[in-house]
């Protein structure tokens, strides 16, 4: 039995534990929960503390034929983690080590289930940071951000989670454990790091990362500026980031998402576009100055104030989707709130945003969006949308709607459907849209060599 391998209190079958454990955060699974749907449930939560616990779990569980889910913190909003009845789900937030500093190399080790506002508290005190601030940063781990494939709101500057994982240990299915020694770039081979990055726990379980670390900005200085239209603010923080400013953060918004994030600020019309900059770095001024004579090119100044304000307030919508959607339903029944970020080149942003936008607007009540991840070639876009329906059945069959509607949009306009929110149950009907008949091919060919019994997260990544 594989109690009688691990430490006592390893496996849990609580009816509650199970519960919580079943999904992650994906809205429609939350939907589902709070008008009380007969949910799937995993047969066991089994929480392992290290790598070697990790290897023999899944040593059973391929002898077994065990389904088995990893799950970080379960701030996913894909399904990426989702159990069904007959699964054990394996719980990493008992791996929550936080190892060495090499503070020379400036890296981390640590292992998957650290939390991202505990690992920033503490390289704080060594004047530290990854740069890596996902809006989740409280509620997710390392681990799942790697799986994931991540990007943090200042990505621009620190790069998103391939940038700033070194080095990583992973549990294949059948136990054995895989190193990838940590090294700033290596060209022995495909990039297994890579391989793993973005794979939801279909391929591996990751327990442990060596990430980089940069010195931590003790203040920043922003600039924010308003536009008229998204598509000529687009081109201007596009200018921006070509011109190397070294702006780590910029952020665009449409007239909805303005109004939504800087109404306490009286903005009452048009786009604003931000930009940060990590105070005390080698030529601040010079470089504020050339990203301010860009944007003032079309557009017109609002003041430091826009920015210090996101800054403060940039992870409220945590706490407000978790009002709307969990038990207090703070919006009332009917009512289903979801995010969608795709990605594009320059050439197709605009298009991008006019069709999903429109796409979205056919069934939800309101409809916002924002570009967060920018870089020299093309932009993450961020939509968020509000449906509101007679009651939760009906939202979810338009919810369903908008999502196959705003896909093919996104697809046809040449976009990817998912930046860095990953791809879970919700986006996997529309997974060979974005990668073709032979990527698709070439993904289940990998799975199917690393894992022949088809063990890990049987759901995920399943067109």
């Amino acid at each position: 039995m594989l109690a009688s391998r691990l430490p006592d209190g390893t496996i849990s079958t609580d009816p509650q534990t199970l519960r919580e454990h079943a999904t992650d955060s994906w809205p429609l699974a939350l939907l589902r929960r709070v008008r009380g749907d007969d949910l799937p449930e995993p047969v066991a939560v089994i929480s392992p503390a290290t790598t070697g616990e990790v290897a023999t779990i899944l040593a059973w569980a391929s002898q077994t034929g065990t389904a088995v889910v990893p799950r970080g913190a379960g701030s996913g909003v894909c399904g990426g983690a989702t159990a069904d009845n007959d699964a054990v789900v394996l719980d990493l937030s008992r791996m929550d080590r936080i190892g060495e500093v090499d503070v020379i190399s400036h890296t981390v080790e640590v292992q998957a289930g650290v939390r991202g506002d505990r690992l920033e508290q503490e390289l704080a005190k060594l004047g530290l940071t990854t740069g890596h601030f996902p809006q989740s940063i409280a509620i997710s781990t390392v681990g799942g951000w790697i799986a994931a494939s991540s990007a943090g709101q200042a990505s621009t500057g620190f790069g998103a989670i391939e940038d700033v994982l070194l080095g990583l240990t992973a549990v294949l299915p059948n136990g054995e454990i895989l190193r990838c020694r940590p090294v700033p770039r290596s060209a022995a081979g495909p990039d297994l790091r890579r391989l793993l990055i973005g794979s939801e726990g279909t391929l591996a379980v990751v327990t442990e990362a060596t990430l980089a670390c940069w010195a931590r900005p003790t203040a920043w200085n922003w600039l924010a500026f308003g536009f008229g239209d998204f598509t000529t603010m687009a081109g201007a923080l596009r200018d921006v980031k070509r011109a190397e400013t070294g702006a780590a953060v910029l952020r665009g918004y449409d007239e909805t998402d303005a109004q939504l994030g800087f109404g306490a600020l009286q903005h009452t019309t048009g786009c604003v576009a931000l930009a940060g900059f990590p105070a005390g770095s080698p030529g601040l001024d010079a470089r504020k100055q050339a990203a301010a004579a860009i944007l003032h090119t079309t557009g017109t100044e609002l003041g430091a104030r826009y920015g210090e304000h996101w800054w403060q307030h940039r992870n409220d919508a945590v706490r407000t989707f978790a009002q709307i959607m969990g038990p207090e339903r703070t919006f009332g029944t009917g009512v289903i709130v979801d995010t969608m970020e795709v990605a594009g080149l320059w050439s197709a942003v605009p298009r991008l945003y006019q069709s999903i936008r429109a796409a979205l607007s056919a069934h939800a009540q309101a409809v916002a969006c924002h570009l967060s991840h920018l870089y020299a070639s093309g932009s993450s876009l961020y939509f968020t949308f509000l449906i509101g329906a007679a009651d939760d059945h009906e939202a979810e069959t338009t919810y369903r709607a908008a999502w196959a509607a705003a896909a093919k949009s996104c697809t046809e306009a040449g976009g990817t459907i998912t930046h860095h929110h990953g791809v879970g149950r919700l986006k996997a009907p529309f997974l060979t849209q974005d990668l073709g008949e032979t990527g698709t091919a070439v993904l289940n060919t990998i799975r199917a060599a690393l894992d022949p019994a088809g063990i890990m997260n049987p759901g995920g990544l399943r067109p």
